[in-house]
């Protein structure tokens, strides 16, 4: 890219040879491919976006220079009207591509779309964003060495999540299947970064339910209710708090 900053484009159509080329990158950085959403459910995902429905699925890739204009990353998200909150499925950026600030640029316009879809829909802003994050605590540690090398160290991840606003979901998390043949992934810590209330310590149990039945009914209609059920009872309380990142999980 040669320190100038990518061309970001919103991906409107599952025909979008671009969407293509995030699936490959994706499947490159990701070493758990049980982590990793196919190139059929995004296409599939942005076929339903039609109005009035529980979310928006959204898919932001960044492209190099012309006249090649590569997709060196991208972020794969959704705006759900219900708790007016985004959720991040992925944030990724080719290897060559990374400490040109594309992180950054990514997260920002990503933050514009989630704003503007609030603002259609009535409200003035878009509350916060959840995202998975892997856990330097519970994550296989050949996942860890493999990720290490097509991705981040997961404590650099996490200082970098802190660092852009991110605080840890104090309940325990389970991450439910992301297609029939994938399989729940347990070593994930979910986060939530609160875009006009930085500097609260807890949230609303009912943002992180809303939220996620809106994105698990999706990913695995026939058991997110099964999921849905086991991470209400993990949740005491109608507020949940946010912990610091350096902070270890419980």
């Amino acid at each position: 890219m040669n320190g100038a900053r990518a061309r970001l484009k919103l991906v409107e159509s599952p025909a979008d040879p671009d969407l293509v080329d995030l699936s490959a990158l994706m499947d490159v950085v990701f070493a758990d491919p049980n982590t990793v959403l196919g190139l059929d459910r995004m296409q599939e995902f942005l076929a339903a976006n039609r109005p009035g429905a529980a979310r928006r699925f959204c898919v932001l890739v960044a492209c190099g220079p012309a006249p090649d204009g590569v997709v060196v990353g991208g972020s794969v998200f959704s705006y759900v009207a219900r708790s007016n909150c985004g959720f991040s499925e992925y944030l990724v950026a080719d290897r060559a591509a990374r400490g040109r600030g594309l992180g950054r640029q990514l997260f920002d316009e990503r933050r514009n779309v989630l704003d503007a879809e609030a603002r259609r829909l009535g409200q003035t802003a878009c509350r916060g964003i959840f995202i998975e994050v892997d856990s330097p605590d519970r994550t296989p540690a050949d996942l860890l060495d493999a990720e290490r090398e097509t991705a981040l160290d997961a404590w650099e991840r996490l200082r970098l999540f802190e660092h852009l606003g991110f605080r840890r979901v104090a309940a325990p998390y389970v991450q439910p299947p992301l297609a029939a043949t994938k399989q729940a992934i347990d070593y994930l810590d979910l986060l939530f970064a609160p875009w006009y209330l930085e500097a609260t310590t807890q949230i609303p149990a009912d943002w992180i339910v809303d939220t996620l039945e809106a994105i698990w009914s999706a990913w695995t209609p026939t058991t997110a209710g099964a999921y849905l059920h086991t991470l209400k009872e993990r949740i005491a309380g109608k507020q949940v708090a946010l912990e610091l990142l350096s902070r270890p999980s419980s």
